[in-house]
């Protein structure tokens, strides 16, 4: 994602509006409202496309390509549909454990006739979230195949947001997340904390040298993370300069502390 600074819209002599949602500020991200799923039960998620969980319209169904992980590294089959103002994303599990849902859109090539835009990019983002299948916890999943393994969280996105020691979070309990670019972690990169009541001014943390931050939940409910990178270095001569990314990741289910 472009995360626009304060200098580069009082630079910019046009409307924000003018511009084309994924060039503003759009990212996709992925919701649902899954509780208490049985392996052979339907799964269906929303893949949403706004700003900071604010969803404003679909994007175009040919352009997304979706994949679900699950703890034994097999892959589902999903079926990807548009609504009113999201797409539907369905699969069914066959097994216990936590599943990743992972989505890449692919927005192509942009070039904007716009000063401060000059110069073709090529957009891309990426999402997933995760949802437990049954009562199978991280690091102690047991089946008659596998008498115990660990869940690797990463589904290998070329920029995406990996949370460490994943688990059910309370309010005032604290995510950790890493950052990877191409698989390696990526330091000072803005991570932006996102829940309804915080939309116009979101959590910010910066990535240390291990591409690590530490976010504290401080809310219940829906929570977004993100981040944006741009490459220049991945720019093909003649077609585009640069490479603009974004990834998300959401939580649904942040809980009451009662103890609090």
């Amino acid at each position: 994602m472009v995360q626009n600074t304060p200098q580069k819209e009082a630079f910019f002599p046009f409307l924000e509006e003018d511009l084309p949602d994924i060039v503003r500020g759009h990212e996709i991200w992925v919701e649902h409202g899954m509780q208490n799923v049985s392996p052979g039960n339907p799964v269906a998620c929303d893949l949403c496309f706004g700003h900071n969980m604010k969803s404003d319209k679909a994007v175009q169904v040919e352009k997304v390509t979706p994949a679900v992980s699950g703890t034994w590294g097999k892959n589902h089959a999903v079926e990807v549909s548009a609504a009113e103002n999201h797409l539907l994303m369905q699969f069914t599990p066959a097994f216990e454990g936590y599943h990743t849902i992972g989505v890449e859109y692919d927005g192509g090539i942009l070039n904007l006739p716009h000063s401060g835009l000059e110069g073709p990019k090529y957009y891309q983002q990426y999402t997933k979230t995760i949802i437990l299948v049954g009562y199978c916890q991280v690091g102690n999943c047991q089946t008659e195949e596998n008498n115990q393994t660990d869940y690797d969280l990463m589904l290998g996105h070329e920029l995406e947001i990996i949370p460490l020691g994943y688990r059910q979070y309370k309010v005032g309990e604290h995510i950790l997340l890493k950052i990877l670019y191409d698989r390696h972690a990526l330091p000072d990169a803005t991570v932006y904390g996102i829940y309804v009541g915080n939309q116009e001014n979101p959590i910010e943390v910066t990535t240390d040298q291990e591409g690590m931050v530490d976010i504290e939940l401080e809310k219940g409910g829906k929570w977004m993370f993100k981040v944006g990178h741009r490459d220049p270095e991945k720019g093909v001569k003649g077609l585009y300069d640069k490479k603009v990314m974004t990834a998300t990741f959401t939580i649904m289910d942040v809980g009451e502390n009662i103890w609090k």
